[in-house]
Parts: C-alpha cells; sequence; structure tokens
C-alpha cells in the first residue's frame, strides 16, 4: 500500500501584499467617504445661515421690519390656512428671545419663534408655524438676537444649538476668522481652543451675525 503525501502550498510574500494593500485602499476608501459626507453636512449647516440671511432681507424689503419683532405683522393680510393669527413684536429693531429652541408643541409666543412664522406666512421661509428648523448636527436653527452672548451686539443673527466643536471650528475657519469668541461667528463656549481635546463636545449655541 502507497500513502500519497499531500502538499499544501502557503501564500507567497507577494500574495499577502496584494491582499494587504486592497484591504488600505478599501479602509481609505471608507475614511475619505465618511470625510466627503461630514464635510457635506458642515456646508448644509451653513446653507441655514444663507437660506435664514436671505429671507430675512427680503423680508425686511418688503415690510420695513425684522420678521418676529414685526409690529405690523398681525395685519399684512397672510393667508393662514386654520392656522394661527401671528403675533406683533414691539418694533424695536431686535429679534428677542435668545436661547429658545421653538420646539414642536410648546406655546411659542415669542419674537424668535415667531420671527420663523412671519418667514412662512410671507413665503420666504420653508416649514411649518413656530418650529425651528433644524440643521443635519441633529440642533435647532433660529433667527435671533445673541442676547446671550457677553458684550456683542447683534439685532439679528442665525444661531445653531449643539454644534459640536468639530463642526463649529471647521464652519469658523471657512466663513470667519477661525476665533470662537470673535468675528461675524462666535460661540457660548470657545470652541476654537477645544478642538484639539474634545472635537466632538457639543457647543450649546454658536451664532453668526448678519
Amino acid at each position: 500500500m502507497s500513502i500519497q503525501k499531500k502538499h499544501q502550498r502557503g501564500f507567497t510574500l507577494i500574495e499577502i501584499a496584494i491582499v494587504l494593500v486592497i484591504i488600505g485602499l478599501l479602509l481609505g476608501g471608507v475614511l475619505k467617504g465618511q470625510e466627503l459626507i461630514y464635510n457635506q453636512k458642515v456646508k448644509s449647516t451653513y446653507d441655514n445661515y444663507r437660506n435664514y440671511t436671505a429671507a430675512m432681507y427680503g423680508y425686511q424689503d418688503r415690510y420695513r421690519a425684522l420678521p418676529g419683532d414685526d409690529a405690523g405683522a398681525a395685519t399684512r393680510g397672510w393667508v393662514l390656512g386654520g392656522q394661527p393669527a401671528p403675533l406683533n413684536g414691539n418694533g424695536n429693531g431686535i429679534i428677542t428671545g435668545a436661547g429658545t429652541t421653538c420646539a414642536l408643541g410648546a406655546a411659542q409666543v415669542g419674537e424668535v419663534c415667531q420671527a420663523n412664522y412671519h418667514l412662512r406666512l410671507s413665503g420666504f421661509l420653508s416649514g411649518q408655524g413656530t418650529v425651528s428648523a433644524t440643521h443635519p448636527f441633529n440642533g435647532v436653527v433660529t433667527l435671533v438676537s445673541p442676547t446671550n452672548f457677553p458684550a456683542w451686539v447683534s439685532p439679528a443673527s442665525v444661531c445653531w444649538q449643539n454644534l459640536s466643536v468639530k463642526a463649529a471650528a471647521q464652519m469658523d475657519v471657512a466663513y470667519d476668522n477661525g476665533q470662537g469668541l470673535t468675528g461675524s461667528m462666535r460661540g457660548l463656549t470657545d470652541y476654537s481652543t477645544l478642538l484639539a481635546t474634545t472635537p466632538d463636545a457639543l457647543v450649546t449655541w454658536t451664532c453668526m451675525s448678519n
């Protein structure tokens, strides 16, 4: 009886190297894809500023007042379609109510929430009622004077709730001066100094003035 030996052939170094290169390319593609998705979210978040700013200037041009602060909003003759009547602001040239999120289901009577409503009833902003728009990082966007920011006067700014430190800093570098406590974009937290240590921490409010 003869016994045939089975010879097993292993992988060569070249074959292993090729496999590792392929794995590296796949991982690199995944990471690059994640980076592109993140950058698009940052861009879409900044687009909130552009949309709100364009809507605000359109409203001012038509009615000579700031949305939300408009003392004549109740007499504009807007078609309500069964929705509540809009409320007048006090007409002092400032949209008040900093820090209010204008969430669904709450009694939103302040100027910051009425600003959403005035812009929507006048056709300058999409959405429903007084509820705030949302940004891609799962917070809300408001148009308001950020009076909760120390020593910063701005009658109407676009403010984002709960941006990450990384997202806020990236937007500031791209569209302002890269400093979290100066310039036209600022945060209640100095995100520019926290980027190296806590990039995923949330900034309660981040605002950009018009």
